[in-house]
């Protein structure tokens, strides 16, 4: 169900490690997603600030992160609303 709602954002990853920093903020959106309306915003705020202390990014990148977020969690209310599993983890595992 996570492919799914991240459908080409996890692909935009280089490198398996991109690749999984992609799928661990799709994994975040997904468990946003879970929250009622009312504690998203926060906890979108939360993450977003997390990402931007880790990172050392900027603004623009926080700004871009924020929207990836909340386009992942409207795909998540549209394909799967009643799905309320949390995920608390994921890894990409590449099969030769």
């Amino acid at each position: 169900m996570v492919l799914k709602i991240a459908e080409g954002y996890i692909d935009l990853g280089e490198t398996t490690e991109e690749r999984e920093n992609y799928l661990r903020s799709a994994c975040s959106a997904w468990n946003i997603a879970r929250l009622p309306t009312l504690k998203r915003e926060s906890a979108i705020e939360r993450y977003v600030e997390e990402y931007k202390k880790i990172n050392k990014t900027d603004a623009t990148d926080c700004k871009a992160l924020e929207e990836n977020l909340r386009l992942l969690i409207k795909q998540k209310d549209r394909l799967y609303p009643d799905a309320n599993v949390q995920i608390v983890d994921s890894r990409i595992d590449n099969i030769a």
